[in-house]
C-alpha cells in the first residue's frame, strides 16, 4: 500500500506544504509469510544535506552527521517497539580495520543495487534484487535474520530562496524537504525483502528524532513485523 501519512495541513506565508508520504514494496516472500523478519542489524545511516540559495546549492551542512544518527536511532526506536530485535550499533562493532572494510564494502554493494532499486521499487514485489550470498561473510550479521541499510537526502532553503519563491509564486521552491529510504536484505541470501521510501516536507534539522519517528511510526504500518501497531 503507498500510505499518505499526512495530508497537506498549512500552506503558510513561506509557501512550506507541510506533509509526509511512504511507499513500501514487499518481496512476495515476505507477503506470503515464508521469510519473518524478527532479529536485525542496522548498518549506519549514509545521509546528504545541503542549504539551497537564490542560486542553488550552497553545499552541505554542519548538521548531517546530527540528522543521520537522528534517523539512525529513530529507525532502531521503532523496530523495537514492533517487536523486532535490533542487534548493537554497528558503529560499536567497527573497531579494526577488518571490521570497518566489511561494513564499507557492505555498504558500498549496497548502493550499487540501490540505483536500480530507486529506478524500478516494483521488483521487489517480483523477487528481483539481491546483494547475493556474499552478505553471510558479514560476521555482525551472522546472528541475525535480516540487515537493514538507511539512506537519505535532504534540502533546506535560505531566507534568500523563500523570497525568490514567493516573489515567483512558488511555494514548492520554499519549502523545506527530506527523503528517506529504508532497505530490508536477507541476511544470509541477500535478496531484498522490504524497500521503503519516504518523503517529509519538514526542516529536519530541528526535532530530527522525534520528526523521524513520526513519520517511521506511519510509513512502517504495512511492513510485517512481530508486533502490529498498536500492540506494543
Amino acid at each position: 500500500m503507498r500510505r499518505l501519512l499526512r495530508i497537506p495541513t498549512a500552506l503558510l506565508v513561506s509557501g512550506a506544504i507541510y506533509q509526509a508520504a511512504a511507499w513500501p514494496w514487499l518481496n512476495p516472500k515476505v507477503k506470503a509469510g515464508q521469510i519473518t523478519i524478527a532479529k536485525l542489524v542496522i548498518l549506519p545511516a549514509r545521509v546528504s544535506f545541503e542549504r539551497t540559495g537564490a542560486k542553488g546549492h550552497e553545499g552541505g551542512t554542519q548538521e548531517t552527521d546530527h540528522i543521520a544518527d537522528a534517523f539512525y536511532n529513530a529507525v532502531s526506536a521503532e523496530l523495537s517497539r514492533r517487536g523486532v530485535h535490533v542487534a548493537s550499533n554497528t558503529h560499536d562493532g567497527a573497531d579494526d580495520d577488518a571490521a570497518r572494510y566489511a561494513i564499507a564494502d557492505l555498504q558500498s554493494r549496497y548502493d550499487t543495487i540501490r540505483v536500480q532499486l530507486a529506478k524500478k521499487p516494483a521488483g521487489v514485489e517480483k523477487g528481483r534484487y539481491t546483494l547475493g550470498d556474499r552478505v553471510a561473510r558479514f560476521e555482525t550479521g551472522a546472528e541475525v535474520d535480516t540487515l537493514v541499510f538507511l539512506r537519505g537526502q535532504g534540502y533546506l532553503p535560505t531566507p534568500g530562496r523563500k523570497a525568490v519563491a514567493v516573489a515567483t509564486l512558488n511555494p514548492f521552491a520554499a519549502a523545506p524537504i527530506f527523503q528517506g529510504d529504508l532497505t530490508f536484505v536477507d541476511a544470509k541470501t541477500g535478496e531484498v525483502l522490504v524497500f521503503l521510501r519516504f518523503i517529509r516536507n519538514r526542516n529536519m534539522t530541528e526535532k530530527t528524532e522525534d520528526r523521524f519517528s513520526e513519520t517511521l511510526r506511519l510509513a512502517l504500518h504495512d511492513v510485517p513485523l512481530p508486533l502490529p501497531p498498536g500492540k506494543r
